[in-house]
């Protein structure tokens, strides 16, 4: 199983130096979206790391696939270096869905 990452060239520089070695560059979220079309069709990736900005104009999109998916890929949304504000870790709110409690509340 594959991790792939989608996003611009900062975004993605970051993940090719943890090891992704399955990124694609988009500009913007209309390539982002040609992206997601071409990582739809594969049957071997497990985590989608897409920049939240893109991530963000292409909800429909993502919600519709998410409704469609078995249980792969696991689609994550993360914030790029620009984006300012309060940020909340995707995967405490993925475990907060599924088993209905905050186990990481403080």
């Amino acid at each position: 199983m594959k991790i792939v990452a989608i996003g611009n060239l900062n975004f993605i520089t970051g993940f090719q130096f943890a090891g992704v070695k399955n990124v694609y560059e988009a500009n913007d979220s209309w390539q982002a979206k040609k992206n997601l079309e071409i990582i739809k069709e594969m049957q071997d990736i497990a985590i989608v790391i897409i920049q939240r900005s893109y991530a963000r104009e292409l909800k429909n999109y993502i919600d519709e696939w998410r409704s469609k998916k078995d249980i792969y890929p696991i689609i994550l949304e993360l914030p790029d270096y620009k984006e300012k504000g309060k940020y909340e870790d995707p995967m405490r709110n993925i475990i907060r869905k599924a088993i209905g409690i905050d186990i990481l509340k403080r």
